[in-house]
Parts: C-alpha cells; structure tokens; sequence
C-alpha cells in the first residue's frame, strides 16, 4: 500500500546505511504501467528521470512488495522499503499489513518516504493480547541517480502503559510534516506527548553521499508553538512560525 505525496516545498549526527540492494545498469524504462524487462513490476510514480515501482512476490502465507526507485538518466535502482502483507489467521480470507511505505516525495533524484512497520500490532490482533505498541516509523531515503539509500529518523505512534484501569495508550511521538528538496534538504515536525505535555520540534538535515553512504547530520531548529502550515523548504532554506515570530535557517 505505497502512498505518494506532491512534492512540497513551502541524533544521529551521520545517516546510517541500512546497506540496501543496490543495482547498477538496471532498466528503468517505463512501459505503460510496468518497468521494461521486469517481471511482476508496476510503477507507483514518475517524476523526471526518477522512477518508484515495486515488485510483487505473493503466495498463501505472504504477500511482499520490494519497492525501488530507478534514474532513467543513469541506469541505477536501489530498493527503498517494503510492503508486506500476512494471512489473518482464524478469521478466514485476508491480509493485514506487516509493513508499508507511505508519503513517497520525489524532489530532483531525491526519494523520500515513510516506512510503517506495525508487527506488534500485528501479533497483538492476531493473539489479542494486551500491552501492546504501537507501529514504528523509519524515514527513508534515497538518490536515485547513485543508487544511494538509508534511513534517517524512527519513531513510535504510541506505547501501552499500565495505569489504574489497565493497560493505556500512551502518545509517543509522531511525524505531523516531512519536506524534501531536489538539494537533499528535508526536514519534518515532530509531535511527542499529549494534552498539556504535548511539544513539537523541527528537525531538519542535508542529505550527501559519503564514502558510498548517504550523510544527514540532524539539527533541531526549533520546539515550541511551531505553527505546522508555516513551515516550508525552498532549496536549502527551513522556515517555519513560532510564538507568531517568522523564522528561517539554511540546511
């Protein structure tokens, strides 16, 4: 269940490779929804040279969507995430989602995307169990035209804690904005609490290639009463709205 975004211009101090399978002199040629020469492919969007597909392999017990970005221009393709689906058990026919790749940006040979992982929550419906987390979130992201990918950030929807009446869910944080720019610049905004604890934060990196890895030292720009439609990423340039003050910072 890829799901793309427009485009959207308005720690970890180095980007960790998750080593991806990297391909060079690959086809990336479109042919009416398909990629050229490649079984099982079905393009998920196109924008200038770069090209999003995945490559379906199901059977009873899975069904697993590789998902790759490709540069027309130079013949490259690495993979990017997953979609994987199992068999709901004791309930008859279906599929419940193990992993998904949502919000795919592309911005010049840049990719980025969110990649859902929801095994607890899997395990817990299919056991019906209590004490439960909630889904973990990974930023991803990838130069198609190096045939580059890694991760960036990674976050959990929520944790559930014991309280006086059971187990509750507890908010932990959560990604209300991500940006990207065809110059690697991406940033997005945090959300971590709730009610009265609740507080927002704006991060934000450079993504370059280092010795054959993606690089994005991250940098807190700014917490607070971050106004979420206020913020925007033209080339290098973050600026956001805090406390009705317009602020700026270069990536």
């Amino acid at each position: 269940m890829v799901k793309v975004v427009g485009l959207m211009f308005a720690g970890l101090l180095a980007l960790a490779g998750w080593s991806p399978s990297a391909q060079a002199s690959v086809p990336c040629a479109v042919r009416g929804h398909a990629i050229a020469g490649v079984a099982h492919s079905r393009v998920i969007s196109v924008k200038g040279a770069v090209v999003v597909y995945r490559v379906r392999r199901e059977s009873e017990q899975l069904r697993l969507d590789t998902v790759w970005v490709c540069d027309r221009k130079h013949g490259r393709a690495v993979r990017i995430g997953l979609d994987e689906w199992v068999p709901i058990e004791n309930l008859g026919e279906g599929h419940v989602p193990n992993k998904t790749l949502e919000h795919v940006q592309i911005a010049g040979p840049w990719v980025l995307a969110t990649e859902t992982e929801d095994e607890d929550e899997g395990g817990c419906f299919k056991y019906e169990m209590s004490n439960c987390n909630g889904p973990g979130n990974t930023l991803v992201i990838a130069n198609a035209a190096q045939g580059l990918a890694g991760s960036l950030a990674s976050v959990r929807d929520y944790v559930e804690k014991l309280g006086k009446g059971g187990y509750v869910k507890t908010p932990e944080k959560a990604w209300t904005r991500t940006l990207l720019s065809p110059q690697g610049a991406v940033a997005w905004l945090e959300e971590s609490g709730a009610g009265s604890a609740k507080t927002t934060s704006l991060d934000g990196c450079l993504a370059q290639t280092v010795h054959g890895k993606i690089g994005c030292p991250i940098r807190m720009h700014a917490e607070g009463a971050i106004e979420p439609d206020s913020v925007g990423l033209s080339q290098r340039t973050l600026t956001w709205t805090v406390g009705g003050s317009a602020q700026a910072a270069v990536l």
